[in-house]
């Protein structure tokens, strides 16, 4: 954005929630603070502050002595003239005052010295004259010291809030070179550069950090603002010292001193990288759909003289939307071809012409395959058969290096086609872009028709009668009084009336808009040109004529007008499927986002009352339907769920945005009452559906958002899908409500994702290792890899935290991978050293991972890679990846035929289903921490852990209890004859370097 707007964005933003500034204020000989006791005497500075718009509307003479302004200067002053915080962040102080009585803040505030000082606010509402103010007591920070011991621990925190903020605030310069004095430290969190990397003069700010084709015209921008003084607020890409590209909207606004000379420019930076994605986005869709719209529309409107025009015209519009080479449209009549038009790229020139017709008819391959109504797309020239030979040099010599050609074709009959070509480099075609030259050659197709019609009829004008009698159009002549004198034989089939009925009426009794008929054969029918005019059929009104006339009453051999009749309804019903197309999902016939979205908008723009909500809901484990029956009964359950969503009665439109996830807009009286019609909603959805003969239960989850006065229908729907996320993370209420802390719990979740995916491809992530002891021997017979990541701004991020987030965005394939990978890597590097032959190595599977990738066969690949045993490798899963028996079994048979063991872990914490111990073919079990926690302290827990060593060992399935943290536990699980264990008491998770020191003391022992 290159505009300036009269107040910074973020203050507006709050200031529209304040009222305006109020009446006039109090000339410098009268004080509201008279009438507060204590206001003048102490020699504490104090302030007034009107709350509703943050002037100070008194302030005593210590605050003057404590500031260095004058009292009339101070009283001329908004609160954020003292406070250097943004405005914003003011506003929500002033409310939470008003909000709890009393409060009590540290603030950096601003002297007449041009100091930065922080004080102590203390801060209450009174009512003077019938208003409520903020009286303000200040202290000076050695004050606060004296009185505040842990005053230091406070200004931590301060500071903390500060950094946590997701912006950077920043002071620069008024005089040239404008240095940037001051950044705040979230810079190094949120742009990858320090602080004092960012204090720079202006100059090298955009020479570092501004991309170039964003430099000159920002610069000025900052040169204008320079000049008038009004506040700056522009959007440019910025370079983070991690290398990434984000957009950055600057936002600064100039203050003065009290002379009312320019002081220093505060500025704040904000990451509006994702908003300008979304916006990317949308506009490619508009833009797709404008380019559809406009087509038919300048297609519907052309004249036989103006199509070659309108051709070349959309063939360049088209081209320069997908962003090709070149654009070609051929038409087949019998065994000719005829080149109707091409388009070519600004830049580009073939290296020889296109085929004359002769050419393109010898190239036989791509004339059958287009003869079969096949699409031939092409990445590569390799792609194309032996047989190709002709296409392929044609091809060659053309500098051609990709290409699709899409047949175009009628009643069975192909009529040309249209080959879009890259020369500058390969290309992957994708399906948006193919229906769009799909529903242009159609389009195009259909004009040339229509002009080959019109040059026909001009071309055997002698032969009139004929022609009539042969004619697919009705053509009709009326004498000056509009009445049908003549009729051809296809009246019948286009007006529905026989030809010999039509005589002696007027045609207006046939139409289902005769006063617009004859307006437009009084005014504007002439005899030079023909003109057109679409009508409705009087009997029947879904049937839409084209009717073309032209007046030649003048003319003694015809003596009245010659109208010609046509049925354009198939053409309407075109354009009203590109409109459906736009608009609406073809699987369930609900509305799609782009629907959703402009039906939104009209909704929010009516009158009515009440309070609208978006509700974003999505079918729960609903690719377990398609994969347990089949993707045809995942669709016929989704248009169940339409066709449920479109009765209820309160929804105002309903949406499918994508696979399984739905958006219904809902209006009630009030939140409260929308609240409970979406639970009701989300509950009435939730039932047993019949698909395909199968009933299956589908449970619906949610969020909803209400609609706010500000928000555009982007905003609302991004809002619902937000607290949809939040409910399908929370897995306790069926529906979640937006407020601020989802959408910022939203932001941090993104954020983390990012650096998920950042790490496992920049190989941030590193495996620790935990013993396993045989507790008969006290030898360390395995090890367990436990995956770690140390994030750069972070620290030290918990597996509980990241492995969660992997499994619900689809990182947990990769991560399981690479661990899996890692580990049998490290232990061939052990085995090597030859210091524990008998070492084996565990890692942990997730219940994703087990149920939807192959992981025998992931296995066995790496372990023929590393070239390690595979008895040397346990697999650890808990009992929740164990609920699909059938999945089970197949797969762990395949690995025990493999020679990989698996153990059970958690034991206890779950299902805990012994019936699946004796039925799956595992090696072992392994107590969860729970079970063992208290064994040495409660015979309860040590009986039951007895009763499952017992029945492991008549399974014959060896035990590890983990979690072991004292030599009492140790001891106890020895007696009892566990097999092996492992916990903080025996040893600790540690880097690789650290195990092998283990395994050398082990050897020497």
């Amino acid at each position: 954005m290159e505009g300036r707007e009269r107040q910074p964005a973020q203050r507006s933003a709050a200031s529209s929630s304040l009222r305006g500034e109020c009446a006039a204020r109090p000339d410098d000989g009268e004080s509201i603070g008279s009438s507060l006791a204590g206001f003048h005497g102490p020699d504490e500075p104090q302030l007034l502050i009107d709350p509703e718009h943050g002037r100070i509307v008194d302030a005593n003479e210590a605050a003057a002595r404590f500031y260095g302004w004058p009292r009339a200067t101070l009283r001329t002053f908004r609160i954020d003239r003292l406070n250097v915080l943004p405005w914003p962040e003011i506003v929500a102080r002033m409310r939470e005052v008003l909000q709890r009585s009393t409060g009590r803040f540290v603030f950096l505030h601003r002297f007449a010295d041009h100091q930065i000082r922080l004080v102590e606010v203390v801060t209450a509402p009174v009512q003077v004259g019938g208003r409520t103010f903020l009286r303000s007591t200040v202290h000076d920070l050695g004050e606060v010291l004296a009185r505040l011991p842990d005053f230091e621990a406070i200004a931590r925190r301060y500071q903390a809030l500060i950094e946590q903020l997701p912006a950077v605030v920043y002071a620069e310069e008024v005089a040239p070179p404008h240095r940037k004095v001051y950044v705040s430290p979230a810079a190094e969190r949120l742009l990858g550069w320090s602080p004092e990397q960012l204090q720079v003069d202006r100059a090298t700010w955009y020479e570092r950090f501004v991309l170039p084709e964003d430099r000159v015209w920002v610069l000025h921008q900052e040169e204008q603002t320079d000049r008038s003084g009004e506040p700056f607020r522009v959007e440019y890409r910025f370079r983070t010292g991690d290398g990434r590209v984000v957009w950055l909207r600057d936002e600064a606004i100039l203050v003065t001193d009290e002379g009312g000379r320019p002081w220093i420019w505060h500025g704040i930076l904000t990451d509006v990288t994702q908003q300008k994605r979304i916006e990317a986005r949308l506009q490619r869709e508009l833009a797709f759909h404008n380019v559809l719209l406009g087509i038919a529309s300048n297609l519907v409107a052309v004249t036989s003289e103006g199509l070659e025009t309108a051709l070349s015209t959309i063939l360049a519009d088209v081209g320069q939307f997908l962003a090709v080479d070149a654009l070609v449209l051929f038409c087949f009549q019998n065994e000719s071809v005829t080149l109707l038009a091409r388009w070519q790229a600004s830049g580009q020139s073939l290296s020889a012409q296109w085929p004359d017709d002769r050419t393109v008819a010898e190239l036989t391959w791509l004339r059958q395959r287009l003869e079969q109504r096949q699409l031939v797309l092409l990445t590569r020239l390799e792609q194309l058969p032996e047989e190709a030979k002709a296409e392929r040099t044609v091809f060659q010599h053309l500098g051609v290096r990709s290409l699709v050609a899409v047949p175009l074709s009628t009643s069975g009959q192909l009529l040309g086609c249209l080959v879009a070509a890259q020369q500058r480099e390969q290309r992957l075609w994708s399906e948006e872009e193919i229906d769009l030259l799909t529903l242009v050659g159609q389009l195009i197709m259909a004009a040339v028709l229509q002009r080959r019609a019109e040059q026909v009829e001009a071309q055997h004008h002698a032969w009139l009668r004929a022609t009539v009698l042969a004619s697919p159009d009705a053509l009709l002549v009326l004498d000056g009084e509009g009445i049908v004198r003549f009729a051809s034989p296809a009246s019948g089939r286009v007006l529905g009336i026989e030809a010999g009925a039509a005589v002696g009426h007027r045609l207006t009794e046939f139409i289902a808009d005769p006063e617009r008929l004859q307006r437009w054969l009084a005014e504007e029918l002439v005899p030079d040109r023909t003109t057109r005019i679409e009508l409705s059929l009087k009997d029947r009104p879904s049937r839409i004529v084209e009717i073309s006339g032209v007046d030649l009453v003048d003319d003694p051999h015809i003596g009245g007008v010659v109208l010609s009749i046509r049925d354009v309804t198939e053409r309407h019903r075109a354009q009203q499927l590109l409109r459906e197309r736009a608009t609406r999902d073809p699987l369930t016939g609900l509305a799609n986002r782009f629907g959703f979205l402009e039906a939104l908008e009209a909704f929010r723009s009516s009158a009515e009352d009440g309070v609208l909500g978006v509700l974003c809901c999505d079918l729960e484990r609903f690719s377990a339907l398609n994969d347990a029956i089949s993707w045809e009964a995942g669709d016929a359950a989704l248009r169940s769920v339409a066709d449920r969503l479109r009765g209820v009665p309160e929804a105002l439109i309903a949406a499918r945005l994508e696979a399984d996830r739905f958006a219904v807009l809902l209006r009630a009286d009030d939140r409260q009452h929308l609240v409970r019609l979406a639970t009701a909603l989300l509950e009435h959805s939730s039932d047993w559906y019949d698909v395909g003969g199968e009933e299956v239960y589908l449970s619906m989850r949610g969020g909803l958002a209400f609609v706010e006065p500000d928000d555009s229908p982007v905003q609302a729907l991004r809002r619902a899908e937000i607290a949809f996320q939040a409910s399908k993370r929370q897995q306790r209420e069926r529906l979640a409500v937006f407020d601020a802390e989802l959408y910022q719990a939203s932001v941090d979740r993104q954020a983390l994702e990012r650096d998920l995916r950042r790490a496992l491809e920049q190989g941030d992530l590193h495996l620790h290792y935990q013993p396993v002891v045989d507790l008969a021997t006290g030898r360390i017979v395995s090890v367990e890899a436990l995956v770690r990541w140390y994030h750069p701004t972070r620290g030290a991020v918990s597996p509980a935290v990241f492995v969660p987030l992997a499994e619900v965005t689809g990182l947990i394939s990769h991560l399981t991978q690479w661990v899996l990978l890692q580990a049998c890597r490290q232990l061939r590097s052990w085995l090597r050293l030859g210091l524990a032959p008998d070492l084996t190595v565990s890692v942990n599977l997730s219940p994703t991972d087990f149920l939807h990738i192959d992981v025998p066969q992931l296995a066995e690949d790496i372990l023929h890679v590393i070239g390690l045993p595979p008895e040397r490798l346990t697999l650890e899963m808990t009992e929740s990846a164990m609920l699909d028996p059938a999945v089970s079994r197949e797969r762990l048979e395949r690995l025990r035929a493999l020679g990989i063991a698996v153990v059970i872990d958690d034991f206890g914490a779950g299902y805990s289903s012994l019936g699946y111990l004796k039925r799956l073919p595992v090696h072992g079990i392994k107590l969860d921490r729970q079970l063992i926690a208290d064994i040495h302290e409660n015979a309860t827990s040590e009986a039951v852990v007895r009763s499952v060593l017992e029945l492991a060992r008549s399974l014959r399935l060896s035990v590890t209890a983990e979690g072991i943290e004292n030599e009492r536990q140790l001891v106890l699980l020895r007696s009892l004859g566990c097999d092996y264990g492992q916990g903080f008491a025996i040893a600790r998770p540690r880097p690789p370097e650290a195990i092998v020191e283990l395994l050398r003391e082990q050897q020497h022992r």
